[in-house]
């Protein structure tokens, strides 16, 4: 197949680093794979990357003028199948790794952190939102989740025939639990923790991942005496700086580029997040044979049924019973539940994930 993909950026998030993963795997098996983009520091292995010119005098006019601009370009072209991974008006198929920005700032209110004004960014946001869900701006829709296929039928009445939901994978090599013989002692060497039990939290973004309510829990009493490291980026990463200096063993570490050996050191990962439509960290997590606490509002806990339902929180600002959960995780029976982990992400190597990417993709090929 000839697949063009859209997104503004190639560098970033999660969904950026699923695109690169997705785009190259797909070449490996022999498709001609085209990104379109308005900024990319390199091209993923067997991709060519397509420059789309943008205004960039700010963030709306730099939003707005790839989201019309992207699909003009590849309009002068014939494609097999054009996917958009957000934010572009017309496409075959959207690829929604994010959920809907209506929900998140529906969740971001709910939680008071945020008021209900709308600026022209969300405004311009919530636009593109409109058009890509309308019947005139896909074919078909890709969800990383049941919770985010909810998302897009209930805000924008998609019909629930459109939607796929196709999990992301994990890299089962990169993220294994042997490696918590060698990295993991290596890390809590560097950063000075010690061998008590470790919690991690990793994301960019601290108040939509619920970092604020693990440094509260962690101000009022340690779960089980644990360590806290808090791993990415924020614009006021300053600040929680001081909060953490200020109570409670925490380390906020910034932007790491080892996940990985990390993950090799944690006993736990706390996945607190109000909004999160999938949350590779969780998969992760559970290569590397660590248990996972998070809550019903993230997508990737759907995949936790049978091997940690009951680390799985109905509401992450309740900081008790997230606590307890915590607290469960380093218990005792650590070792089964570490078991468990692996063996259920075991069932979502990156290569499922292509297979059905394929086939799904195929499928929309054929009948445009």
């Amino acid at each position: 197949m000839r697949i063009a993909f859209m997104h503004r950026r190639l560098a970033g998030g999660g969904t950026e680093a699923d695109l690169c993963r997705m785009a190259s795997g797909l070449a490996a098996r022999g498709h001609e794979l085209h990104v379109f983009v308005a900024k990319a520091d390199a091209a993923p292995a067997g991709v060519t990357v397509r420059r789309v010119p943008i205004v960039r005098a700010g963030r709306v006019a730099r939003l707005v003028s790839f989201a019309l601009a992207a699909p003009r370009a590849v309009a002068t072209e014939r494609w097999d199948v054009i996917v958009g991974f957000g934010r572009t008006p017309r496409q075959d198929v959207v690829r929604v790794g994010g959920g809907t920005h209506r929900s998140y700032l529906a969740r971001m209110e709910a939680a008071d952190q945020r008021g209900p004004r709308r600026g022209p960014y969300h405004r311009a946001v919530l636009w593109l939102e409109r058009r890509m869900f309308a019947p005139d701006g896909h074919r078909a829709v890709i969800a990383v989740s049941r919770r985010v296929a909810r998302e897009i039928e209930d805000d924008y009445g998609v019909p629930a025939s459109h939607v796929r939901v196709l999990y992301n994978g994990v890299d089962l090599e990169r993220f294994h639990p042997a490696r918590r013989a060698v990295d993991g002692r290596a890390v809590r060497s560097e950063l000075g923790i010690g061998d008590g039990p470790v919690c991690l939290a990793i994301g960019t973004g601290f108040v939509r991942k619920g970092f604020d309510i693990l440094l509260r829990t962690w101000r009022e009493q340690p779960p089980a005496g644990a360590a806290l490291l808090l791993a990415g980026d924020d614009e006021r990463l300053g600040r929680y700086r001081r909060e953490a200096a200020a109570g409670g063993p925490v380390q906020v570490l910034g932007p790491r580029g080892d996940v990985d050996r990390l993950l090799a050191a944690a006993d736990a990962v706390v996945v607190p997040s109000r909004q999160e439509a999938f949350g590779n960290v969780v998969l992760e997590a559970c290569a590397a044979g660590v248990p996972v606490v998070t809550s019903r509002r993230v997508g990737a806990a759907e995949l936790l049924a049978g091997v940690g339902d009951d680390l799985v929180v109905d509401d992450p600002e309740d900081t008790r019973t997230l606590r307890d959960a915590i607290v469960r995780a380093l218990g005792p029976d650590w070792a089964r539940r570490s078991a468990a982990a692996r063996s259920r992400a075991e069932e979502f190597p990156w290569s499922r994930h292509l297979d059905e990417l394929e086939s799904f993709l195929g499928e929309v090929a054929r009948a445009r």
